[in-house]
């Protein structure tokens, strides 16, 4: 399983829409988020309560191929194989970690060694990551 965390500056940035078109992009993906808020049986994610463990999230959705998981505060638990930020005015105090770790950012460019070595970590073709760049709204 790659677990990929979809973490952001504030609310309403687009990390549920970013979450939602890699779960359309990568087979077998499973989408979670942490957090507050109403199930919404739309968006076709969990929601799990703030403090969640990532192993009881991990066991949960043990078949996937891909765990999507929409947070910041995962972040102190795991280091994701892939960390996405989206970026905005007036980062919340849990953003500022993630923007640092973060492997792609919104708005930023992603360099051609960095997607290769996204590729290799993730085990996926540079084609794909270049797509899940895209997705994220990084630059090539």
């Amino acid at each position: 399983m790659k677990v990929i965390v979809i973490s952001g500056a504030c609310s309403n940035i687009g990390k549920t829409t970013v979450a939602r078109r890699l779960q359309s992009l990568l087979e077998r993906a499973t989408f979670v988020k942490i957090g507050h808020g109403d199930v919404r049986p739309e968006i076709s994610n969990r929601l799990y309560p703030m403090g969640t463990s990532f192993e009881t999230i991990r066991e949960n959705h043990a078949d996937a191929e891909w765990l999507l998981i929409e947070s910041n505060a995962i972040l102190l638990e795991i280091q994701p194989d892939l960390l996405i930020y989206m970026d905005g005015p007036n980062p919340k105090p849990s953003a500022k970690e993630a923007r640092v770790r973060a492997d792609i950012v919104s708005g930023l460019c992603v360099d051609r060694d960095s997607v290769t070595t996204l590729a290799a970590r993730l085990g996926i073709t540079v084609e794909l990551t270049r797509q899940i760049v895209e997705i994220a709204g990084g630059k090539l």
